[in-house]
């Protein structure tokens, strides 16, 4: 077993935050996609705009994250994670787990495209597809 070090705390803190940070980039673009696509949102739109455009913030806050918690990761994956996933059989867990992220990602990135669309409309724009 090796030593925990403050160095491999703060990257498994990193890499449990790279992973929460995608997954509130996805949850904050469906929840604006969604807010944005309900009835309610046609009965009172002055009322909703605060809430997705704090969605949108959010979202790409935590996108930025994302990013930047991914580079640190892959600065750091081979000394602090490779061995012991090596060593206990987890790369092809690894491998599917970020085929996953990879796909909320853009998942994410598709649904926010649609808010843009949605929000340039609702203010009047006329958008093609």
């Amino acid at each position: 077993m090796s030593e925990v070090t403050p160095m491999a705390v703060l990257v498994m803190i990193n890499n449990y935050l790279h992973d929460l940070a995608t997954a509130v980039f996805a949850v904050s673009a469906l929840a604006a996609y969604f807010l944005l696509r309900s009835p309610a949102t046609r009965e009172a739109p002055a009322a909703l705009q605060p809430v997705v455009t704090g969605l949108v913030r959010v979202g790409l806050f935590a996108l930025a994250w994302t990013l930047a918690a991914g580079v640190v990761r892959a600065l750091a994956y081979r000394y602090y994670e490779w061995m012991d996933a090596v060593g206990r059989d987890q790369v092809p867990a690894l491998i599917v787990k970020h085929i996953i992220l990879v796909s909320l990602v853009i998942a994410g990135l598709v649904v926010f495209y649609h808010v843009r669309r949605l929000v340039r409309i609702g203010q009047g724009e006329e958008v093609l597809w």
